[in-house]
């Protein structure tokens, strides 16, 4: 296992091209510990869950391993132009503000009388940590070029009025009485089956029950049997011996977490479902995990034919942003929203008003243009 080390000029190129592991006790650690010691250049390869026994899995957030890789720097080539050159000027995209590093220049006279240009605005939007996907979504508005030279916090009502619209507008898939819940090793996924567990029992007062299925990869059922009793919920082990589900006793289906890389593990954990007459799937996924990381569980997902997804450790996501594509563009509804351990709350089924409260805080709506370039310059 290769160590971390201090990161200085000394030794970045000494850390390109290589691995490493790191054991932490959330995303969120990991998170802060790659960037402070490889750099915001490193990529996370693999991510494991570790240990967890019996009632721990509850009380405390699971240990993971993360596999993490520092890629080798290419030469660039490219000669530096003269900044005036009439040449170098007419090469710039029209999106190219959204990877320029830089703020604004100095604010001139019709910026101080509230006059902002597109360019100012996008960067503005890049530094208060917009992702990148959602903004070139954003671009692509037909209203975009209406509001995009307003002042800043005038686009950004605009931006959430837009992003509440279509979020509205895509399709509500109803979920039925009998949810399978999936997702890889480490994402929170039995955490979530408790939480709905508790609030189909407090707050629906209905009577649920729970199959354990194993799909040739062992489940070991000792803390959520321990849960289930506590809660008066009957969990199953073996399908042949299922009561009816109805609406007043919903079936709850826990699977074994599934590895990123096997599509024959989704697959068949989709023709078991099938098996079983189960409608709604739902995929559960870390918040706290790379855009990336989230995107390739969609994308094995639809393999078992995926309906739904919920976002579990939403209270460790530094960036909210960048799930906004995802609930966008994935063709699964958005089910609920998960933060921290506690099996028996910290759970909403509002998605809407949990991402815009993260993605837009009150405080950009109540300072004007100036004096936001204060708090971000």
């Amino acid at each position: 296992m290769n160590n971390f080390s201090d990161k200085s000029s000394d030794n970045e190129t000494h850390l390109e091209g290589k691995k490493f592991r790191l054991v932490v006790r959330s995303a969120e650690e990991a998170v802060r510990v790659i960037r402070d010691k490889l750099g915001d250049d490193a990529k996370v390869l693999s991510v494991r869950q570790l240990g967890g026994e019996g009632l721990k899995r509850f009380i405390s957030s699971p240990k993971l391993e993360v596999i993490a890789e520092v890629p080798a720097e290419e030469p660039t080539t490219i000669p530096q132009q003269p900044e005036t050159s009439s040449a170098h000027k007419s090469e710039v995209k029209p999106n190219s503000s959204l990877s320029d590093p830089e703020m604004p220049k100095s604010a001139s006279k019709d910026e101080e009388d509230g006059v902002h240009s597109y360019d100012d605005n996008l960067v503005l939007l890049k530094r208060s940590g917009f992702d990148p996907i959602l903004l070139r979504d954003i671009q692509s508005w037909k209203q975009w070029d209406e509001i995009k030279n307003k002042p800043f916090a005038d686009v950004l009502k605009e931006i959430t009025i837009g992003l509440s619209d279509r979020f509205r507008s895509a399709e509500e898939k109803p979920t039925t009485n009998r949810i399978a819940l999936l997702g890889c090793p480490g994402v929170g996924k039995t955490t979530t089956l408790c939480k709905f567990l508790a609030h189909e029992v407090f707050m629906n007062k209905s009577i649920p029950s729970v199959l354990k299925v194993e799909n040739g990869i062992p489940n070991p059922d000792d803390a959520l049997r321990i849960f289930c009793e506590v809660i008066g919920v009957t969990l199953f082990r073996e399908a042949d011996s299922l009561p009816a589900s109805s609406h007043e006793n919903p079936l709850y289906l826990d699977f074994p977490g599934l590895a990123m890389n096997d599509l024959n593990g989704w697959a068949e954990a989709g023709h078991v479902l099938d098996s079983l007459n189960v409608e709604t799937r739902v995929l559960i996924v870390n918040g706290a995990y790379e855009r990336d990381i989230i995107q390739k569980e969609i994308q094995m997902a639809r393999h078992l034919k995926a309906t739904h997804i919920a976002v579990t450790h939403f209270d460790e996501i530094t960036n909210s942003t960048k799930l906004w594509p995802l609930f966008l563009n994935s063709s699964l509804s958005p089910l609920c929203i998960c933060n921290g351990q506690n099996v028996t709350g910290d759970f909403s089924t509002n998605v809407l008003n949990q991402m815009i409260s993260r993605t837009f805080p009150e405080e950009l709506y109540s300072r004007g243009f100036s004096s936001y370039k204060k708090v971000i310059s």
